[in-house]
């Protein structure tokens, strides 16, 4: 692998950071955890809640516990696996009654365990196991930054970035030219909708997840750089997001199903791999999906596109990872399956999941220069004049604001009962509210 690829990398990596002011092998940790007093030795039974389970990446989280339990015959694993979609209810639910799982996976809801005191700290052990040398410092420094003392409390595992997802043989059977511009998208998803032929330009994610793809594709229309101004201001309803939004949201009913009101992940998924849907919006997460269902060379996947200047405005890359519970009686086990999963798995489960790995040897994998959506991102990270947006998922409340607030209203809006320009108000002075609180409570 060329320097030139593992500094693109670093780019990607570098990407989280801008909204900021020894090796061990499998079994590399030690028996008990320094500043602890309540790890006791890696030994017995864990149990890891996958929060993002379907039958593919099921699949392969067994085969990384085959090879960790081989390699630490002393620990078992049970594995338990929740959808996306609903498992935030099932982590509260565990957090009430104190019937926790041992090690959970964790994406952006992360500040919202922190605020409960449920994970365990876990600096100590990082530095201990030597990986501060060997995961990606910016993805560590990344969630550091969702704790208000940047404490580390989630073991990073990858990156994913949001990614607009189009059928290139559709494109090459219609005699259509890859879209370069929004309005060039915009105009091809028209063209290929022929709804008669149950045949449509996108495929709109109305439903549960739906919050996501709308930040992208809004603020990658407008612009707009940053998401909380540093006196506390939300932009959400700027009127270049106003109009930006009311651009994405038109895409619904139009060159989409009106069926999309509630599609998830799993139902976008299907529509574009199952040949319904010219394009769709989604992260790295579903690459694997359409690699194995359409082939390599009939999708590719592309960031934001950019605007008149030149300027390509993105989201920051999200990170995944692995957290150990406070009141888990197995914490040192806990930590060695998040280290492995961490180091010597890496590779592997990134690969899996089609995201950027943490282990820095990881990153020099010759999957990674194979990869057509990497390398896109890679391109978008390098470039100069690409601005990223960092999302306040530091807010306790951050999750259940998009789940239980944002998801409903938008809904709403898809069908005409509430107004773009009402939504969009509602939302920025939500998050200045939660903003507020959280400074005044981490005392910033």
């Amino acid at each position: 692998m060329n320097q030139r690829r593992v500094s693109g990398l670093a780019a990607v990596a570098a990407a989280m950071a801008i909204g900021l002011g020894a090796c061990a092998g499998p079994g590399g940790t030690s028996e008990a955890q320094p500043g602890t007093d309540d790890w006791g030795g890696p030994t017995g039974t864990i149990e890891f809640w996958d929060t993002n389970a379907n039958p593919r990446l099921t699949a392969e989280w067994e085969k990384l516990i085959a090879k960790f339990e081989d390699a630490n015959p002393d620990i078992k694993v049970k594995y338990v696996g929740l959808p996306n979609s609903s498992y935030l209810q099932k982590v509260n639910n565990a957090l009430a009654t104190g019937e926790v799982p041992d090690v959970l996976l964790i994406g952006n809801d992360v500040a919202n365990l922190i605020a409960q005191k449920a994970l365990a700290p876990l600096d100590d052990a990082f530095k201990q196991a030597g990986l501060e040398a060997k995961i990606d410092p910016k993805m560590v420094e990344n969630e550091r930054r969702n704790s208000a003392d940047k404490v580390l409390f989630k073991l990073p595992l990858s990156a994913l970035s949001d990614v607009i997802w189009y059928r290139t043989d559709w494109l090459k059977k219609a005699g259509l030219k890859e879209p370069a511009s929004y309005e060039e998208f915009f105009a091809t998803a028209k063209t290929l909708t022929k709804p008669e032929s149950n045949q449509f330009g996108f495929a709109f994610r109305g439903g549960p997840g739906a919050m996501p793809p709308m930040f992208a594709m809004t603020y990658g229309m407008s612009g707009i750089g940053e998401f909380m101004t540093k006196d506390g201001k939300a932009t959400l309803d700027a009127p270049e997001n106003v109009a930006a939004f009311k651009k994405y949201i038109s895409l619904y009913g139009t060159v989409s199903a009106k069926a999309d009101l509630s599609n998830d992940y799993a139902k976008i998924v299907a529509a574009f791999d199952g040949g319904s849907a010219w394009a769709t919006h989604h992260n790295l997460g579903s690459y694997q999906d359409h690699l194995k269902a359409l082939g390599g060379e009939n999708v590719a996947g592309v960031q934001p596109f950019p605007n008149a200047d030149g300027v390509v405005t993105a989201t920051s890359p999200a990170v995944s990872g692995l957290g150990v519970l406070a009141k888990s009686k197995h914490k040192a086990a806990a930590w060695k399956f998040a280290e492995f999963v961490s180091t010597d798995g890496n590779s592997q489960w990134a690969e899996t999941v089609g995201q950027v790995p943490a282990s820095l040897e990881a990153q020099k994998a010759p999957w990674i220069s194979k990869a057509q959506p990497l390398t896109e991102i890679v391109k978008v990270a390098e470039n100069p004049k690409t601005q990223y947006i960092q999302l306040p998922t530091y807010l306790p409340d951050w999750g259940s604001i998009l789940k239980t607030e944002m998801e409903p209203d938008f809904q709403s809006v898809l069908q005409g009962k509430l107004g773009a320009e009402a939504f969009l108000s509602k939302y920025a002075d939500r998050f200045e509210k939660a903003q507020a609180e959280y400074v005044e409570h981490a005392g910033k």
